[in-house]
């Protein structure tokens, strides 16, 4: 059971992330560089330093709902949980809806959501508890030439459960939730698709030119020498420190930031008599990345029941993989009985480009899309084999079915590679290009759980997930199901030259800075107590394995213990000559040191410097007041196992934990 399943639910809206972006520096850990708000030249602000974490579906309403029958719904007429919101909302402990949190600040293609409840309905509703996991299939989809290169054209998949499932208010008429009224159980599967995220800030000047502007405005002289280090702050340095090109010094992007760092330097009275004239002059031309507003994208997804004993975050399905110079990316499918008929289910949500980040997908680099077969596993557009044509211009194909395209099937297909085969019409021609197309024998592998945080020297418990071992499972799948038992998979570990590759990849240019000392020592990392690299061996489609680790030794001065990569594929070079996978389908293990050298006060006022939200904690009077001390005390002691865990201890080790709650107990003890 998955999301493919029925009855099956579509959503569409939007959602607004937005990630603190100072703690994305690896630089910017050192207290060195980031000293107090008078001496920060050397601080990279990225695109949103005053990021609170938050995530939030925003304005997502359901839009179709698909039976086992083939039947579905579009109207409130024909079921009334069409048109009433999916949203996340908050839980009674965490401000947030949800927190976007990434793993290290070198490895930030890897975020998760965490602390998130959804919530499908409105007075009759199902509620559920989103498992953190991370995006992956992350890609370029945005591929015009004007598109933004930036993340703002990327499109990405998270794809999780929703457990301890609640039905409230009763189904009412809604043929969707009689089903869980019917048939009760403790999980939904949820599939969807982050895109067209604005990270462009808008951006404030603080310049001699703005400041003559100012002093024009009527701003008074010493107010403008109380604000002049704000000419000093940059979004972006290259490894010698210096701001990327077009990106001067006193451009400060986002006005949260702004206005916070102005209250910085500023009295009450000069800040609330001068801040209009300080904005209106020195705002700057504004041309968004997206059709959407700072920090907001777009989502579509799906949902569908999940059996107990489901993978949290795998999914049995078949997959069609990009051919070489494709502008489309990965596409899951299953074959399934759909109202009597044999059927494909094939999610191209987040396959198919666009040339703007927002928009329809691009036909002029898609032309007519056919889903084919390939017979006997020979993958050219001479053996292609045309089952049906795919309408993925008509209207509310994404928008009201999250880009799910079903068909019947008159053929068996049970064991026939399919693709997509794109056709471009002309007058005096036929092109024909395949854009994917699944593995010849049907060979699929991804690992189900692939983040990991650990801390060595402290035993793995149910109450403390994150210890010195992590078990982790790879699933392997042939058309769909288990591979024969015995079938090898092989994880190797990345070299200290491949992960600083992958890692300055995946940042960018802007993010290269401090990138050093990653994936080293490579020795502190094994697998069912062995070194890397290791064959293991399927039993029922799973590789199972046990990750052990020992301390890292804090090989990165600032950034606390070490980051590795575990790369995973098929041992027969039969098969993994011909497989083309995803390369971020990987794992990503962050293993914490084992000692903390700042006190609790230090490691406190860290947060306060790298997580706007938390500047608080930079002031030491305020951490020692009782009430405040408490309620870090408090947070910090919530288990593992609950959903606002993550949100109050990102970056933090289990030790450094330990030597903060330490502190606040002496501190309530004199």
């Amino acid at each position: 059971m998955s999301y493919f399943g029925f009855p099956r639910l579509s959503f569409s809206g939007r959602f607004k992330a937005s990630p603190s972006t100072i703690n994305n520096a690896p630089f910017n850990y050192d207290p060195t560089v980031y000293p107090s708000p008078n001496e920060l030249q050397k601080v990279e602000l990225y695109w949103n330093p005053k990021g609170d974490g938050g995530f939030a579906f925003v304005d997502c309403v359901v839009t179709r709902v698909d039976y086992a029958d083939g039947t579905f719904s579009t109207t409130p007429a024909e079921d009334p949980i069409i048109g009433q919101p999916l949203a996340s909302i908050p839980s009674p402990s965490f401000p947030l809806q949800a927190a976007m949190v990434d793993l290290d600040p070198m490895q930030q293609n890897v975020s998760e959501i965490w602390a998130m409840t959804v919530k499908i309905g409105g007075t009759s509703n199902l509620i559920g508890n989103f498992s953190a996991i991370s995006f992956y299939a992350i890609w370029g989809q945005a591929q015009g030439a004007n598109a933004p290169h930036s993340s703002a054209s990327g499109s990405g998949v998270y794809q999780s459960t929703l457990k301890n499932l609640q039905l409230n208010g009763g189904a009412g008429t809604s043929k969707f939730l009689q089903y869980f009224a019917d048939n009760p159980t403790a999980n939904l599967s949820i599939n969807f698709n982050l895109n067209t995220h604005n990270n462009k800030p808008p951006i404030w000047r603080f310049s001699d030119a703005t400041f003559q502007a100012m002093t024009q405005a009527g701003v008074p002289a010493a107010v403008l020498q109380k604000i002049a280090p704000m000419q000093q702050l940059v979004q972006n340095v290259d490894s010698n420190g210096n701001p990327l090109p077009g990106e001067p010094r006193g451009d400060v992007p986002a006005q949260d930031f702004v206005l916070f760092m102005l209250k910085q330097y500023l009295s009450t009275d000069e800040y609330n008599a001068n801040i209009n004239a300080i904005l209106a002059n020195t705002v700057q031309p504004y041309t968004p990345a997206t059709s959407e507003n700072f920090l907001f994208g777009l989502t579509t997804g799906t949902v569908g029941p999940a059996a107990a004993d489901d993978p949290a975050f795998f999914v049995a399905n078949r997959m069609m993989n990009p051919t070489a110079n494709s502008p489309a990316w990965y596409a899951p499918f299953v074959l399934a009985e759909v109202g009597g008929k044999n059927s494909i289910l094939l999610n191209l949500g987040n396959s198919l480009p666009t040339e703007m980040p927002g928009q329809t997908p691009w036909a002029d680099k898609l032309g007519e899309l056919w889903l084919v077969a390939f017979p006997g596993g020979t993958i050219t557009t001479e053996n292609a084999r045309p089952i049906k044509q795919i309408p993925y211009d008509a209207n509310g194909f994404i928008n009201q079915q999250a880009g799910l395209f079903v068909a019947g099937l008159h053929d068996d297909y049970s064991k026939t590679p399919l693709g997509l085969l794109s056709i471009f019409i002309n007058e005096t021609a036929n092109t024909q290009v395949i854009l994917l197309a699944e593995h010849p024998q049907g060979y699929y592998l991804r690992a189900d759980q692939f983040v990991f945080r650990m801390n060595p020297g402290i035993a793995t418990t149910g109450d403390f997930p994150r210890g010195e071992t992590a078990s982790a499972q790879i699933c392997a799948l042939q058309w769909g199901r288990p591979v024969p038992d015995n079938t090898g998979i092989t994880v190797t570990m990345m070299s200290e030259a491949q992960a600083q590759q992958y890692t300055s990849a995946t940042l960018g240019t802007s993010g290269t800075n401090g990138i050093q000392n990653v994936s080293i020592p490579q020795d502190i990392l094994q697998v069912n107590g062995q070194a890397f690299p290791i064959t293991l061996q399927t039993t029922n489609g799973v590789a199972s394995f046990q990750l052990s680790c020992t301390a890292p030794g804090n090989p990165r001065t600032y950034v606390n213990g070490q980051v590795y990569f575990l790369n995973y594929g098929f041992a027969d070079s039969s098969i993994s000559t011909g497989y083309n996978q995803d390369p971020d389908d990987l794992f990503s293990v962050l293993v914490y040191d084992q000692t903390a050298e700042p006190t609790g006060e230090e490691i406190l006022q860290k947060f306060g410097r790298l997580y706007k939200i938390m500047s608080f904690l930079t002031d030491k009077t305020k951490i020692e007041q009782i009430d405040l001390r408490n309620m870090i005390k408090l947070l910090l002691e919530k288990p593992f196992t609950e959903i606002v865990h993550m949100p109050v201890s990102r970056d933090i080790a289990e030790a450094e934990r330990a030597k903060v709650i330490a502190w606040i107990n002496a501190l309530n003890n004199a």
